[in-house]
């Protein structure tokens, strides 16, 4: 999991990047609440952050503040870490946003089960979320595979009583087996979309994902 730590003290920044290597995370860390908020605008953020409470530029309730009017900011796991114990700042905290509080100096033990708690929340999301989208695209692709079916074997079949009347001299019988062919590819494709059962995508160009007919496809239960 990538984690990332804002924290403008080095000792505690080196503190949690030791904890968290150890436990296994990859870390990216920086010294104030601006960039820690510029690394959350980027696309594909960390899934699960700590925060420092006082920190330069943006501190880290406003961090998690402007984290949470994100369009995937909600998804994100955010924790703050600070010298504050008062319960209004807990108070405070947590209402910016924040899905957990812990007050420094804080135990490696107890810093780990809290972390984990959201290590939990976030596969939690992450599995609701494929769920969802495989219910989108098996409705989505059912309902078109329904829709296109039906013209479809018409231009089959047409396709085909062409080529059993026309001779084999007949100027346009390649152009009609080229557009029988076509279409018979194409209902191929149609009757894996009626058979989708999951969210699976594939390399198209610069940077863009497809859906995988393929690997999507209750043919292949293995993938």
């Amino acid at each position: 999991m990538k984690v990332l730590i804002a924290d403008d003290d080095a000792g505690n920044r080196l503190l949690l990047e030791s904890n968290l290597a150890k436990w296994g995370h990859e870390v990216v860390s920086c010294e104030d609440g601006q960039a820690a908020w510029e690394i959350f605008e980027r696309p594909n953020p960390p899934k699960l952050a700590i925060l420092d409470w006082m920190m330069p530029k943006l501190d880290g309730v406003d961090v998690c503040r402007r984290i949470r009017e994100l369009a995937h900011g909600k998804l994100i796991y955010l924790i703050i870490l600070t010298a504050k114990d008062k319960k209004a700042d807990i108070i405070e905290g947590l209402d910016a946003g924040a899905n957990d509080y812990m007050v420094k100096p804080f135990d490696s033990g107890e810093l780990q089960a809290r972390f984990n708690v959201g290590l939990r929340v976030v596969d939690l999301q992450e599995r609701l979320l494929e769920a969802e989208r495989n219910r989108v695209l098996t409705q989505a692709a059912g309902a078109a595979a329904h829709e296109i079916n039906q013209p479809l074997t018409v231009l089959v079949g047409t396709t085909e009583l062409l080529l059993y009347q026309v001779p084999e001299d007949f100027e346009h019988r390649e152009h009609i087996t080229q557009l029988h062919e076509a279409s018979k590819r194409v209902s191929e494709i149609v009757k894996k979309m009626g058979k989708l059962r999951k969210y699976a995508t594939k390399p198209y160009i610069d940077g863009i994902e497809i859906v995988d007919f393929d690997a999507a496809s209750e043919e292949n239960p293995q993938q």
